[in-house]
């Protein structure tokens, strides 16, 4: 009977240590599962900040190589102005300087927000990417507007 009592209390040691090395394991099991998705997050982010900056300096590149266009243009025409007939040139002078000023507000919506992203003012996550996609179409489609404005400034003069 004492030897059946002392395999007894052994046995029921025996099972209380063993749960406890099962809870003690699933507890690291979870720290580093909480580890790892921790890491995988922040990989993620990094990746998307990565791409975020990558489209912006494409992009931002490709704008000032658009509103250096512009700016010639608007030289060329200012000389083509020049020559026209007297009576034409204050009313093409006149929507020449509204095109002009409007180039010159993308140069500076474009410089406030190369401000903006260089003093990490925009967070990279998704909604980043996507604000950023919003304002490089949305400029875009103001460059494409002065850009067509300036093709057709003579042709309402055309006679």
């Amino acid at each position: 009977m004492a030897v059946i009592a002392i395999m007894a209390g052994t046995l029921v040691t025996s099972c209380g240590e063993k749960s406890k090395q099962d809870m003690e394991s699933a507890k690291e099991s979870m720290s580093e599962a909480g580890q790892d998705i921790k890491k995988a997050t922040s990989d993620a982010m990094d990746e998307n900040k990565a791409n975020v900056e990558e489209n912006w300096k494409k992009f931002e590149g490709e704008s000032e190589v658009v509103i250096a266009n512009t700016d010639t243009q608007i030289k060329n025409l200012r000389e083509k102005i020049s020559k026209s007939a007297k009576n034409d040139r204050e009313k093409l002078n006149a929507q020449l300087d509204k095109l002009e000023q409007k180039n010159k507000e993308l140069k500076e919506k474009l410089a406030e927000r190369r401000k903006k992203f260089n003093e990490n003012l925009i967070e990279y996550n998704e909604a980043a990417g996507e604000k950023e996609k919003s304002f490089e179409r949305e400029f875009k489609h103001d460059m494409d507007e002065l850009g067509n404005s300036l093709k057709d400034i003579f042709k309402d003069n055309v006679k």
